[in-house]
């Protein structure tokens, strides 16, 4: 046997279905499973990007210090060059903290339910998981978990704020209280649904070494396929990080989207206001159905409880019949009854309402 043996004890991490990827007409897909944009990047991603094939240098390895890239990043969040370092996905960025922070027996505190992926790389380098369950009601009782947080005396604290999938929206304040309260404890706050809940603590990195923020441009800015995410953490984390992070590994192509996607800001705030404001209303209307309730919570999609197993399996089968895919969360112990839907378009959802309509009547 070759392979790491920690390999051997991990629960695999759960993906979705892609079954969209499986459809002849990828258009006529709607596509709110993954929590992606519905729409297309800002025109000027497109444009750049055909540029780049046209005259960009593609023999070439790709900028390894994008300097205009970091300082895209660090002006659109108000924070100094320094505190920045751009990686492909959030998810890449995870592997590294968990690299250079997470040994053999650290123990790893993780609130649950939650974006799996962390857990499963923490546990690949030995890191022991140890789960805090939300309220029933999915929210976190900031003052009891501080106390516990003495006695569990976890190395790292891993929050997914908003949280997915129950989209709990944690307090920034709270937040700020309790990472400046535990400054033995290093905490990952992942902001990937920033831009949907103007929620941050990246403020504190500017002074606290003990927080990294991971952010993605897969969601509000459109560019999931470009595997594009970032850091935000006081300047030594970025020192530490960058001793192992391998700059060649994001793409020309990546760097450039981003860049384009961040020139284009006020499309993705136009897109973002659409989502927020078609959520409230497509909430309204899954209210009135009598085989579902939805979890208040921000971010791009909504949670939603059925009331019978039967009927939520039935239900995502007739959408995926129609071309629309959600995710089913029936695979973790605390969720079976619940599915994610991500927030469209007004008209997207408007087509979703119409759908379940049909469902309803058969």
């Amino acid at each position: 046997m070759f392979h790491n043996p920690l390999i051997d004890k991990i629960r695999p991490y759960k993906l979705s279905s892609h079954k969209a990827w499986e459809t002849n007409n990828k258009n006529q897909v709607l596509k709110l499973d993954w929590n992606e944009a519905t729409i297309p990047p800002s025109p000027l991603v497109k444009q750049s990007i055909i540029n780049l094939i046209q005259d960009g240098k593609l023999n070439w390895y790709p900028d390894v210090n994008n300097k205009e890239l970091i300082q895209s990043i660090a002006d659109y969040n108000d924070l100094p060059f320094e505190n920045i370092q751009y990686f492909a996905s959030s998810d890449s960025l995870h592997e590294y903290i968990v690299r250079c922070y997470v040994g053999q027996s650290d123990r790893i505190l993780v609130i649950s339910p939650t974006y799996d992926n962390f857990r499963a790389v923490a546990e690949s380098n030995g890191g022991q998981i140890q789960f805090y369950s939300l309220s029933k009601n999915f929210d976190l009782d900031f003052i009891q978990f501080s106390k516990d947080l003495k006695l569990i005396n976890p190395k790292v604290v891993y929050i997914v704020n908003p949280n997915n999938p129950t989209g709990t929206l944690h307090s920034s304040k709270e937040l700020k209280i309790l990472i400046e309260n535990h400054p033995e404890i290093l905490f990952i706050i992942d902001e990937a649904y920033y831009e949907f809940s103007r929620e941050t603590v990246s403020e504190l990195t500017k002074s606290l070494e003990n927080l990294i923020i991971s952010r993605t441009f897969s969601k509000a800015f459109a560019l999931a396929s470009f595997r594009i995410g970032y850091a935000i953490s006081h300047p030594k984390n970025i020192q530490i990080i960058n001793k192992i992070r391998n700059p060649k590994n994001v793409s020309l192509f990546a760097q450039v989207a981003a860049i384009e996607a961040i020139k284009d800001i006020q499309y993705t705030i136009n897109y973002v206001a659409e989502v927020n404001k078609t959520q409230i209303q497509f909430i309204k209307a899954l209210n009135e159905l009598d085989f579902l309730k939805t979890i208040p919570g921000a971010g791009n999609f909504v949670f939603v409880k059925f009331f019978r197993k039967e009927i939520k399996e039935n239900f995502i089968l007739f959408l995926e019949s129609k071309n629309i895919f959600i995710r089913d969360y029936g695979h973790i112990p605390d969720t079976e009854m619940f599915a994610r839907i991500t927030i469209g378009t007004q008209n997207q959802m408007s087509e979703f309402l119409e759908v379940i309509k049909e469902f309803i009547k058969k």
